[in-house]
């Protein structure tokens, strides 16, 4: 019961709209949700963009910035963190979440008490050879945190939710339902496909079959937003990887920004992700479909947010 109620909670923040409420009085034990801000709309301290020259301390001042670990995580919760080790590539080629924003992630969940952290991706090259060489493998041994590899007796069917139009459903990795809270920690990076993979398209890390997704992959991810519900969203955007995206492996693909830019919505903090970029974040089709579901604002002048430095 408690994993189902977590889960439901996530589901209920992230559906927000018009068909919250609805929703929530077909739940039986999760009315009272009805009541929370929908998302499309956004408080200061729902959404951060921090900068400076370390990525540890970036990520510790953004959790900081949106209310602490706390708000998040509570003592003896399971705690799931999602980033993307999807490609065989160091550090400095950003092609994976910057392993110190991870460190920084599991640090703090550890300090609230978290019963447990796992993390876990189902990647495109082998998962071993990722974690070594993202680093991510190496900070996690230093801690009590640890990652699951795929097992592939682990996945779950996911039905669509409300307001879903084109995923009927998709298999989804356990954690994804077993744990208390999901944290979506992704890395900012231009895509070939559907131009740039931010907090949304990292979502894809947690299904099992990508490739039927990539024939309407924008419906497709706007649909992952709602079916995959997150507590967090952090956005590493320390290096940003400007073109052949979503591997390279080219450092000269890539643009030192020293950026973490974190909230509770996905997609808003994709919008404002647009813009390390320069692009408009009504170019990007799997943004442009949620703001016509009423899940986002485009415009990111109009997204209330803090900025800070580390």
């Amino acid at each position: 019961m408690d994993d189902r109620r977590g889960f439901l909670r996530r589901l209920l923040l992230a559906l927000g709209g018009a068909g919250l409420a609805g929703m929530a009085e077909r739940m039986p034990g999760v009315g009272r949700l009805a009541g929370l801000r929908g998302t499309a709309e956004a408080a200061q301290n729902d959404l951060t963009w921090v900068q400076g020259a370390d990525p540890y301390k970036n990520t510790v001042k953004a959790l900081a910035e949106l209310g602490g670990i706390g708000r998040f995580v509570r003592s003896g919760q399971r705690v799931a963190i999602l980033p993307n080790i999807g490609w065989a590539r160091k550090p400095e080629q950003a092609g994976c979440t910057h392993p110190r924003v991870v460190r920084a992630l599991i640090d703090e969940c550890e300090k609230a008490g978290a019963k447990s952290v796992t993390l876990f991706c189902n990647p495109c090259n082998d998962a071993r050879v990722c974690l070594d060489l993202s680093g991510i493998g190496a900070e996690v041994e230093q801690t009590k945190a640890r990652f699951e590899f795929i097992n592939p007796q682990g996945w779950v069917q996911r039905r669509a939710v409300q307001g879903c139009t084109h995923l009927k459903s998709t298999q989804v990795y356990r954690l994804v339902t077993d744990s208390d809270v999901l944290i979506n920690a992704a890395i900012a990076k231009h895509h070939g496909l559907c131009e740039l993979t931010m907090c949304c398209k990292n979502l894809m890390g947690a299904i099992k079959d990508r490739v039927q997704l990539h024939q309407y992959i924008h419906e497709s991810i706007a649909d992952l937003v709602l079916m995959i519900p997150s507590t967090l969203c952090v956005l590493d955007a320390t290096r940003i990887l400007l073109r052949n995206g979503p591997s390279s492996g080219d450092v000269g693909d890539n643009m030192l920004t020293n950026t973490v830019i974190a909230g509770l919505n996905p997609a808003q903090v994709d919008v404002l992700g647009t813009t390390l970029f320069n692009k408009k974040p009504q170019a990007i089709g799997y943004l442009k479909i949620l703001a016509q579901r009423n899940y986002i604002v485009l415009d990111p002048t109009k997204l209330p947010h803090s900025r800070a430095r580390a």
